[in-house]
This record gives structure tokens, sequence and C-alpha cells, in this order.
């Protein structure tokens, strides 16, 4: 069998172990998947995937700009930390309307946090130039990238 054809099968096993798994009487299991909803139609690849699906379907809505604010602005007090006004309207633009936005907002969220900590955490709120430095949400997934190339440590690993 073709290398696509193993890999179609072996999702297609685990799949079906994840639904097996729901059936279950002596210990009640849930399964949750998330997934983007232009995917879902995808999801009839599998047997008896759509199915379970169309039973337990959640629609996550639109964040609002309050929303998004709360989103950007609660984790880092939560972790002990300040974030600068400026900043948080800067990530709010930045991220706009687009809800694919969300993760890579995350992404460039955790590298401005993980760049303010070893900084100036004690000292400062966490700015544009922490955010800035990371690249902000244009090059933050590019900046990382090329960061975990670099760390690679032979030629042979940096071809793979």
């Amino acid at each position: 069998a073709s290398e696509n054809q193993q890999k179609g099968d072996e999702a297609a096993a685990f799949v079906t172990s994840l639904l097996e798994a729901t059936k279950s009487d002596e210990v009640p299991i849930y399964v949750v998947l998330t997934m983007r909803s232009d995917f879902l139609g995808e999801c009839s690849q599998f047997r008896d995937l759509p199915e379970a699906m169309n039973e337990g379907q959640y629609l996550v809505p639109r964040m609002t700009r309050d929303q998004r604010r709360a989103a950007i602005a609660g984790p880092v007090a939560v972790g002990g930390g300040d974030i600068a006004p400026r900043l948080v309207q800067q990530l709010l633009n930045d991220v706009g309307d687009n809800p694919d936005q969300l993760p890579i907002l995350q992404h460039a969220l955790m590298r401005t946090w993980n760049h303010w900590a070893k900084q100036s955490r004690n000292h400062n709120s966490i700015d544009l130039e922490n955010y800035e430095s990371i690249g902000g949400m244009q090059q933050a997934l590019s900046f990382h990238a090329d960061e975990a190339y670099d760390e690679l440590r032979d030629e042979r690993s940096k071809k793979i």
C-alpha cells in the first residue's frame, strides 16, 4: 500500500477507536474534537464521524472586540504581569475581526510574554517594544521558525 493509503488507514482506525470509546457503558468517556468550520465536510471521509459530529456540535461565535481585549489582558494579569494599554490597542488592531488570526495572536502573545519575562519582568509592563522585538503578528511565526532552525546542530538536520 502507498504511504498515503497507510496514513489514511491509520487515521480511519484512530477515528474508529475514538468513536468506539464513547460507547463504553462501564466508564463514561467524552471525546472533544475541534476544527475550523470550513473543514467539517472532511468528516465524511470517516465512517460514523459525521453523525457523531452532528450529535454534539457547537459552533463558537466570533469574539467581540471587548472579548478579544479580555483574552489578551486576562492571562497576563493571571500570570502576574501588566500590559500597556497601547500594546493592547495594537494587538486588537492587528488581529482585527478575522478569527483566523486568533491562533497567530496566541503565538505572538506567548512569544511577547517570554521576551518580556527574560528582559524586564520585574521593571516594566509588557509594551510595544517587546511585541515588536518578536516580529509582531506578521513575523512572530517566521522569527520563531528561524530560531528553531538555527538551533539545529548539524547540516543534515537542517536539510531535513
